[in-house]
């Protein structure tokens, strides 16, 4: 058996090793150990977190890294004050077996110190005669953290307990065909219903409802306002039209006022879980309505 996978096998293990300890004995009151207390959570949930990064480091499209060429890689290890020089190997693979040999306070330092050097965004946004800088150093910043999050919430899992225990009127809303002539909305409406048994998407789903009922306005018309009456006319049929009328300026105003389809600040954030569920379900609800109502008037 080669003698290097072997040294390779060891090196990990004792990475593991520390890693491990540091989680057990970093000191909550350091800063610095609590943000590579953090790193390492997220690399110990996410199993592709050294092939993640790696792709960061090489630059790899369509990340918004600096492309980093053989010569530069070798250049960006060395410049850290760590003894690896490229081998000619796939770059993003031989990146990635490099940081499995190193621990999570390495890691941190070249984060800190090597992927977010301007140096490197300078140079590439030379070369490509990109003026604004900041721009694309703004995009990588945004893009890491997006990784981090990620790998921090990897293994979240939908509640099978509160899948199970749905009545059967939830159970036959999400089974509903959310079929019309706009394939936008009908793309809309199913991302939602996708989207809300994630806990963590839970809110993106809201606003993708949110969307879908600003789009079913102008089903019919291009002028929202026409369009609108006409669709509320047709719901009402055999109805009360006052009742979905309040309805319709309700919701349209919970979507102005809260962080739903707009995120200024001076817009209320929706903390507490069993009130995104009230919302979801009370605009499913008349979503619902609406299409239905639509396709019977289309027969």
């Amino acid at each position: 058996m080669p003698i290097e996978p072997i040294e390779k096998g060891f090196k990990q293990a004792e990475i593991l090793i520390k890693d491990i300890l540091f989680g057990f004995e970093f000191d909550k009151n350091n800063p610095n150990d609590l943000k590579n207390f953090k790193l390492l959570k997220a690399r110990q949930e996410n199993p592709d977190f050294e092939a993640g990064l790696a792709v960061f480091i090489c630059g790899e499209p369509p990340s918004n890294f600096p492309y980093r060429s053989s010569f530069f890689l070798t250049k960006f290890f060395t410049d850290l004050g760590l003894n690896y020089s490229h081998d000619g190997s796939t770059r993003r693979f031989w990146v990635k077996d490099v940081l499995l040999e190193l621990p999570i306070e390495k890691i941190s330092y070249i984060i800190e110190n090597g992927l977010f050097n301007k140096r490197d965004f300078r140079r590439v946004a030379k070369e490509k005669g990109i003026v604004d800088l900041d721009e694309i150093y703004q995009k990588a910043i945004t893009e890491f953290k997006s990784f981090i999050e990620e790998s921090l919430h990897i293994n979240t899992t939908i509640d099978l307990t509160y899948l199970l225990d749905m009545n059967i009127n939830v159970e036959l809303l999400f089974e509903n065909p959310n079929q019309t002539d706009d394939e936008e909305l009908n793309k809309l409406i199913q991302e939602s219903k996708d989207r809300f048994f994630n806990p963590k998407d839970k809110y993106v789903a809201i606003e993708k409802l949110w969307d879908a009922f600003e789009r079913v306005k102008t089903y019919f018309d291009s002028n929202k306002k026409t369009s609108s009456k006409l669709l509320v006319s047709i719901i009402s049929r055999g109805f009360d039209e006052s009742i979905i009328n309040d309805e319709f300026a309700a919701l349209t105003k919970i979507g102005n006022d809260f962080r739903i389809r707009h995120h200024e600040t001076d817009k209320k954030a929706i903390t507490n879980n069993k009130h995104l569920n009230y919302l979801f379900f009370r605009m499913m609800t008349l979503m619902d309505l609406c299409l239905t109502s639509i396709n019977e008037n289309k027969e």
